[in-house]
């Protein structure tokens, strides 16, 4: 097998779930919050798969269950053959080398009181792993940050240069896997294509494998090589990405990818956009059957028998003509009318 074909990690009916309490002096559990519910999709070595949906749907809770930052309820992560919800503490402690995050807020996720030189140099003390000044040198020149950077305190950067930082921690110990959680959302337009080529530069130089999440469609479209869109705690659709965009089955889908711009005013002017009605419904009390349902364009053209089946039926993320690995979880989906942008 090639380095694409080799899984670096397997994702198998991913379940976390919050308890809502409730009393005064003693707490019941009342209900769960299915923030996760079964998720499943594998990642392969040097492959960056982005999880797309609105905010909610459950993309970052989802990738904090598989680096176990939230205790999963239940499910199968392995990452390059180590079953990850089995590790002990310490074990665990061990295998956080190969599996690391940048976080989506740049301005939150460094302490303040310390100077970048502590804030990298932590990463290898925990780790038990010798340090020295031209470590820290030559990883900020890995990420495009001189050397005189070093010494001074968060508050000094910029938003963009932050996040460099951010970055060079997670590379720090040569990860095979990392977490990009919306990594380019909080940086102007301008700061979010260095960051997002330095990404790639770094995953063709280390060898690295993403799990991409975000929202903005057209970064995805940039940097992924394979797509799967959440909706409501669950995938809703995974396909390579060109055949994702070229050829959406899922009405969400449709709907998301209709909601990007297109630089062609004439084009854009002739398309049609698909507005989706009501709001994400309470996760605490998910619809039955399709949970999209609710919300989905399409519903009301069916007839009543088939109505029915979205109802009562949870349609299974299943394959779709074609036999690419494209996969919608729709009843109808092989007969919904595609949107192409």
């Amino acid at each position: 097998m090639t380095r694409a074909e080799v899984p670096m990690l397997e994702v198998a009916n991913l379940v976390k779930h919050f308890p809502i309490r409730s009393g005064i002096f003693i707490k019941r559990t009342v209900g769960q919050v299915q923030a996760v519910d079964g998720v499943s999709f594998t990642v392969y070595k040097g492959q960056t798969v982005a999880l797309v949906g609105e905010s909610g749907c459950g993309k970052s809770t989802t990738a904090r269950a598989i680096l176990r930052l939230t205790e999963p309820t239940s499910g199968r992560v392995v990452l390059d053959g180590v079953e990850v919800l089995k590790l002990g503490k310490e074990n665990l402690r061990r295998a956080r080398r190969d599996m690391q995050i940048i976080f989506q807020d740049p301005y939150a996720s460094l302490n303040p009181r310390m100077t970048i030189r502590q804030i990298l140099s932590e990463k290898y003390q925990l780790m038990g792993t010798p340090v020295t000044r031209s470590t820290i040198s030559d990883l900020l020149d890995t990420v495009g940050l001189a050397e005189e950077y070093a010494d001074r305190y968060p508050h000094e950067f910029s938003g963009g240069q932050r996040q460099r930082v951010g970055i060079a921690r997670a590379i720090a110990l040569n990860p095979k896997f990392v977490v990009l959680d919306e990594p380019v959302s909080a940086l102007d337009v301008s700061i979010q294509a260095q960051i997002v080529n330095l990404l790639e530069d770094l995953q063709d130089e280390l060898g690295l494998t993403y799990l991409f999440i975000a929202h903005d469609l057209s970064v995805v479209r940039h940097i992924s090589d394979r797509v799967a869109v959440m909706y409501l705690g669950g995938i809703v659709e995974i396909a390579d990405r060109d055949d994702l965009f070229d050829r959406p089955y899922h009405p969400y889908t449709q709907a998301l990818i209709s909601a990007v711009p297109i630089p062609d005013p004439r084009v854009e002017r002739a398309r049609e956009t698909i507005v989706l009605r009501g709001d994400v419904p309470n996760p605490a009390n998910p619809p039955s059957g399709c949970r999209f349902r609710t919300r989905c364009w399409k519903f009301e053209q069916l007839t009543e028998a088939e109505r029915m089946v979205c109802v009562e039926h949870r349609p299974a993320l299943a394959e779709v003509p074609g036999g690419t690995g494209h996969r919608a979880a729709c009843h109808y989906a092989a007969v919904r009318e595609v949107v192409r942008a």
